[in-house]
């Protein structure tokens, strides 16, 4: 649950950034820095793209690890869909970013890995991590922004064409932060330059894991009856570095996987980037 802090700082940025859409269809920049935490966003045009997969698990790999659910029935059906056009951030949001957050509004939420509200040493380069959804949304409105729908954070990570992984089809080992052959540990953003998408947004594939707006529902189209549809769980998008497990799967490297999670945990892979939409003028504006 938001507790009463966490309500009244997203009441005063959801305030402070109804009225924040400078942007006009003119000006778009393919690269936009945000005037409040100062972060690189990059452009996604509006139009069309591909969400989702049809790609079914025909040799039952969630059986050889244990796992009821099969893969990829809750990323079904592929479809296209068509957003408008908007920023956002280049890369996750970092320690250093968080903790002028925290200073410039005297937020008291601190993440779960901090001692004593201080962040960990020589770390402000690192994404932010071990921060509830609820924490994640708060920076978000303070900083004029919002967190991604999960349609956002797929095209964003896809591209037009709908490709497998933020820089194209083939998987290539060691191009992000993810699998055995990475770090195994969070990284600094931007540590791995080849894991950039088509409109250059950094460590979509690995590093954290992000947390998007969306609930853990199911796809329009989609029959899978999974019992933790609703309005319990958060998805995360992308994948994280691992230390072991079943995330070394390939299943969970597509820019297409989903995870749901508990939006009042905290998580050492786990962290968040925001999106600005783009306000253009009506035309009655225009006149």
């Amino acid at each position: 649950m938001i507790n009463a802090r966490i309500g009244l700082f997203v009441l005063i940025a959801f305030i402070g950034a109804c009225g924040n859409g400078e942007a006009t269809k003119k000006s778009l920049a393919p690269l936009w820095v945000s005037p409040v935490d100062n972060k690189e966003m990059v452009l996604v045009p509006a139009g069309e793209f591909i969400m989702g997969t049809d790609k079914v698990d025909t040799e039952n790999q969630h059986q050889k690890i244990g796992a009821v659910k099969e893969l990829y029935v809750d990323q079904h059906p592929e479809r296209k869909l068509t957003l408008d056009a908007y920023y956002i951030d280049k890369h996750e949001v970092t320690i250093g970013e968080y903790k002028r957050f925290i200073e410039d509004t005297g937020y008291d939420e601190y993440p779960a890995n901090w001692v004593e509200g201080n962040p960990p040493e020589g770390m402000d380069d690192f994404p932010v991590t071990h921060i509830t959804w609820a924490e994640a949304l708060t920076y978000a409105l303070w900083a004029g922004k919002r967190l991604p729908t999960e349609a956002q954070w797929e095209k964003a990570a896809r591209g037009p064409n709908g490709s497998l992984y933020p820089w194209g089809n083939e998987y290539e080992k060691g191009q992000a932060n993810i699998d055995i052959e990475a770090t195994r540990d969070v990284a600094a953003v931007g540590s791995f330059p080849k894991d950039v998408s088509p409109y250059g947004a950094l460590d979509m594939a690995g590093n954290v894991m992000e947390w998007t707006s969306d609930w853990y529902q199911a796809y329009p189209g989609n029959d899978y009856k999974d019992p933790r549809f609703g309005m319990n769980f958060r998805v995360l998008r992308g994948s994280s570095f691992q230390k072991a497990g079943h995330y070394f799967l390939d299943a969970y490297h597509y820019a297409f996987s989903r995870t749901e999670v508990d939006p009042d945990g905290y998580y050492e892979n786990v962290g968040f980037r925001c999106v600005k939409a783009i306000e253009t003028k009506s035309a009655s504006e225009k006149k």
